[in-house]
């Protein structure tokens, strides 16, 4: 993980290992294998290890964050949990039976964040626990349902489970299948992409659905820092270039005034319509928000009301000032 963590914050993105989904649900995070300070709040990803039978248990004492919608996990009818999948996973090199070895030695009182540089004259902190570069799991055991066995996570899948078990908000980009007629729900459209963000280290994970862009992996480990203009670019808006747009220049036309009207006067030029959903852990609870935004013509609105029956139009920078809003934590979270 540590090497990871470097490459990304060198180059921007890493393509991570194209786990499936049966063998990301044949394993779990041990709720207590990072330290509190590491964890942060988060919201619990509810996998079908979990689900099984007696699955609360195997997730240590920890507390759990609070359940996502169904969306932000979902199950998309995949099997229960297979020990096959375990057995896979060992013989790639990317998990062993049994927990992990003891972390040695104090965390320096800066925080012991793999690959950063060390701070003159910082003191250790007394009982403190180092951030692991292996993780403690659980994973399906075969001879009986729902039976599991303790596991240690190494490298990409310990860097995809870690993420998707313990995030401080997920986001997900759906497109309507018929731009012209999206509906108010949301409901069934396909899947384009996911996003988690954990506490730490200043990373996200991109989940993208089989099919859903041919030639991508589908688990990618970007920086921070691209995350809201990824999410933007999958809501059809290139910010960059729009940004980079000079003022006048007559190939480029304006986003038309500020002023609401109904969508069903103008959803006949929308190329695309594309829901993003965020689901944000907040004390006990999940903040849920959402945004809509339609393309066409080379311009953008978002679609407001209980039955999406404005269309707003919105130029590329306030839509990123939008998407980054609905990422943010709250102040109590």
């Amino acid at each position: 993980m540590p090497e990871r963590w470097k490459q990304v914050r060198r180059a921007g993105e890493v393509g991570l290992y194209p786990f499936t989904r049966a063998e990301l649900d044949a394993v779990t995070l041990d709720a207590e294998a990072l330290p509190e300070a590491e964890r942060g709040p988060f919201v619990q990803a509810v996998t079908p290890l979990l689900a099984a039978p007696g699955g609360a248990d195997v997730a240590g004492q920890a507390a759990p964050g609070p359940a996502p919608p169904g969306w932000a996990a979902p199950a998309d009818g995949v099997p229960a949990a297979s020990a096959d999948a375990v057995t896979r996973l060992e013989r790639l090199g990317f998990l062993r039976l049994g927990r992990p070895a003891p972390t040695a030695g104090p965390v320096p009182a800066a925080r012991a964040v793999p690959g950063a540089r060390a701070v003159p004259g910082a003191r250790a902190v007394p009982g403190a626990r180092a951030v692991p570069a292996e993780l403690a799991g659980w994973a399906a055991a075969g001879g009986e349902p729902g039976g599991r066995q303790p596991v240690t996570l190494l490298g990409d899948l310990a860097i995809v489970t870690r993420i998707r078990a313990q995030p401080v908000w997920v986001a997900e980009v759906s497109v309507a299948p018929e731009p012209a007629r999206p509906g108010p729900t949301g409901d069934g459209w396909p899947v384009a992409a996911r996003i988690y963000a954990p506490h730490h280290p200043p990373v996200r994970l991109v989940e993208q659905p089989a099919g859903a862009q041919a030639g991508l992996p589908p688990y990618v480990l970007v920086r921070d820092d691209r995350a809201v203009r990824a999410l933007v670019g999958w809501c059809g808006t290139d910010v960059a270039a729009a940004l980079d747009a000079r003022p006048g220049d007559a190939a480029r036309p304006e986003a038309g005034p500020a002023v609401p009207m109904p969508t069903a006067e103008i959803s006949g030029v929308f190329a695309a319509v594309t829901l993003l959903r965020v689901a944000v852990a907040q004390g006990p609870g999940v903040l849920l928000r959402t945004l809509v935004v339609a393309t066409g013509e080379r311009r953008h609105w978002l679609l407001e009301g209980d039955q999406w029956q404005l269309a707003a139009p919105v130029s590329p920078a306030v839509l990123e000032s939008r998407v980054t809003a609905l990422l943010t934590p709250p102040a109590d979270g």
